[in-house]
């Protein structure tokens, strides 16, 4: 078992084989192996005759996390029987959980709950299940009925974890439903800590030694330190100072725990897990402490300043790229930044750090907005009015709802790009369960139905056409035209004569000039009268005379 396992140890005493646990506990890389390891060891190694099959289930907040969970989890087993997985694809994770059983299964609580559904995944012998993190859960602006779907599967006797940065009280109430009674371990605050002053770069998990060796090159410190907390990170920037030319005794870069006197500048790999950590990396000194985070650490990362200022750096390169700006925008952004309250806009940016630094991320989002504003703006033009509405809209019938996981951004995503249409000719959504209706600009309704119908939305057909409601379908409410049934060309009735002054109907015949029936002597006596084709004849046998 890797070195890094061994640190998580005193966070865990006392925690017995089926309690609850709620870790608290930046949001970071080495922060895994703190609540992965008590979980991996509570499962041992599988006895002789145990059925193979999942036994931990790690429910995380996108995809991106439960690929790093994965990971973990495969250091943490090392050659133990049945690896981790990580569901970040139904159709791949499906696949592979059929063809070797494995011990360990992370990914979102969607796509775990698809895989339950489609048999691939049993819970039956799941033993422990952990939430990471929670916090991320609890803010999360999408539908939680997956979550609840896939912890009501669970059987009632499984030890649960709740991992989170941060006890707010979404999180509170989330680990009140499914954690009740739950032992917590969170590190004491210590009130008579400073608070520091802290910057940051945002990067994705493959993407942070790139990033730490820009930084390097940019700032050049003429006495650094670089603090790790796991084995794995301490490698990865060992080869990284000897790549640069920091290697010897008297390298300027160094790594470690703490900073020695006269250090200028202080460099965090991973986040520290307390304030106290923290105070002992930065040590007696007040050098410069700069952080690599991802984009969801940045709330432990004001946690851990106590209160100190927490900014941003900007990179030189990517600030001469990003040089022109208005001023109207950025007072708009600063009103923005301001409020602090983002959730889900973090989570969908994050896989963009690593190949973009931050502000060319922020750069080509402020493009998207200008051009829709723009294209906003010529469409109110087109067909909208002065007081701000939009055009004349048509409402498109989609044979994909609720049911198959489908959010609002995934049909203005599908839309904008099969029908080459901007935001802002797109109206209301209503999402159903077995359907949804989106208004668009009546101008392209008839091109977006068609060249949607046939793709893929969340892993389903769609179809696609316009809605007709009853009162606008051709006909509903018209008066008839034409001749009445039948194809009489009568008046109605109401505009017919009298019966007795009514004409005599010529496509009658003789009909009505026919004698009346006392005047029919002229054809002679009944008795007189031939047989039907020929003369009667006396009947056999007699008849009458």
């Amino acid at each position: 078992m890797p070195d890094d396992v061994s640190t998580s140890q005193p966070e865990t005493p006392g925690v017995s084989r089926g309690q609850n646990t709620v870790y608290v506990m930046p949001q970071d890389w080495a922060s895994l192996s703190h609540f992965l390891g008590p979980i991996v060891q509570r499962l041992g190694e599988p006895e002789a005759g145990e059925a193979a099959g999942v036994r931990a289930l790690i429910v995380t907040s996108d995809a991106e996390l439960a690929a790093a969970v994965s990971a973990a989890a495969v250091r943490l087993l090392g050659d133990t029987p049945g690896g981790a997985l990580a569901a970040t694809s139904v159709r791949r994770a499906s696949r592979l959980l059929k063809l070797e059983p494995v011990r360990v299964v992370a990914g979102d609580s969607n796509t775990l709950l698809a895989l339950v559904r489609s048999a691939a995944l049993k819970l039956e012998g799941v033993t422990h299940v952990a939430l990471a993190w929670a916090d991320d859960m609890a803010t999360a602006t999408g539908d939680q009925s997956a979550l609840e779907s896939l912890m009501a599967d669970l059987p009632k006797d499984c030890a649960r974890t709740i991992v989170t940065a941060e006890l707010t009280p979404a999180v509170e109430a989330l680990i009140e439903r499914y954690a009740r009674r739950a032992r917590r371990v969170v590190a004491p605050a210590d009130e008579t800590l400073q608070p520091v002053k802290l910057e940051y770069v945002t990067a994705a998990s493959g993407g942070r030694l790139a990033t730490m060796r820009r930084l390097l090159d940019d700032l050049d410190p003429e006495r650094g330190l670089i603090f790790t907390r796991t084995e794995e990170s301490r490698r990865e920037a060992a080869d990284l100072l000897e790549l640069l030319g920091y290697s010897g005794s008297r390298a300027a870069v160094t790594l470690g725990k703490t900073a020695e006197p006269g250090t200028t500048m202080v460099f965090l790999l991973d986040l520290p897990a307390s304030r106290e950590e923290l105070r002992e990396v930065v040590g007696v000194g007040a050098p410069r402490v700069m952080a690599v985070v991802q984009p969801r650490q940045i709330s432990s990362l004001k946690a851990l300043a106590g209160g100190g200022p927490v900014q941003p750096i900007t990179l030189p390169q990517a600030a001469l790229r990003a040089r022109d700006r208005d001023a109207a925008i950025r007072d708009e952004l600063g009103t923005e930044l301001a409020k602090g309250d983002f959730g889900r806009e973090l989570l969908a940016l994050e896989p963009l750090i690593e190949r973009y630094d931050g502000i060319e991320v922020a750069a080509a989002a402020l493009r998207l907005l200008e051009g829709a504003r723009h294209a906003l703006s010529t469409l109110q033009g087109a067909g909208g009015q002065g007081d701000g509405k939009t055009a004349e809209m048509a409402r498109i019938f989609i044979t994909v709802g609720e049911r198959d996981g489908v959010r609002a951004g995934d049909l203005v995503g599908a839309i904008t790009a099969v029908a080459d249409i901007s935001s802002a000719q797109i109206g209301r959504i209503e999402l159903r369960d077995t359907h949804s209706l989106v208004e668009v600009a009546s101008n392209v309704a008839d091109s977006v139905a068609e060249k949607l119908t046939g793709t893929s939305i969340r892993g389903r057909r769609a179809v696609a056409r316009l809605d007709q409601e009853r009162s606008s379908r051709p006909g509903a409410g018209r008066e008839r035209s034409g001749p009445p049934r039948g194809g009489s060309d009568r008046p109605p009735r109401g505009d017919r004569p009298p019966r007795g002054d009514r004409p005599v109907r010529s496509d009658r015949g003789d009909r009505d000039s026919r004698p009346a029936r006392g005047e029919r002597d002229s054809r002679g006596p009944r008795s007189d009268r031939p047989a039907r084709g020929g003369p009667r004849g006396p009947r056999a046998g007699g008849g009458r005379a």
